[in-house]
């Protein structure tokens, strides 16, 4: 027999747009809030990389033979200027 998860009523100040945001995740997933959250949070917790995963990470962002300008700080400029290669093909 599995033991029962036990939950404690907490409560926490969020911003309102975030809160607005996580309510409108939730209702896509037809989910409550609460548990939409506490999905979230598990995810963020418990699901840390295998060391494969880190070592290719480390990998990643400690290589020092790219080009300058193939380095992104952000995934959104990675994706901008892979879109640009894409209109301009």
């Amino acid at each position: 027999m599995e033991t029962p998860i036990v939950r404690r009523p907490t409560s926490f100040r969020l911003r309102t747009d975030l809160l607005d945001v996580l309510k409108r995740n939730a209702a896509r997933q037809n989910r409550t809030l609460n548990n939409y959250v506490e999905s979230v949070l598990l995810d963020i917790v418990y699901n840390e990389p295998n060391d494969l995963t880190k070592a290719a990470i480390h990998e990643a962002m400690n290589r020092k033979d790219y080009p300058e300008d193939e380095l992104y700080t952000n995934a959104d400029d990675m994706f901008n200027a892979i879109f640009e290669e894409d209109d301009k093909a």
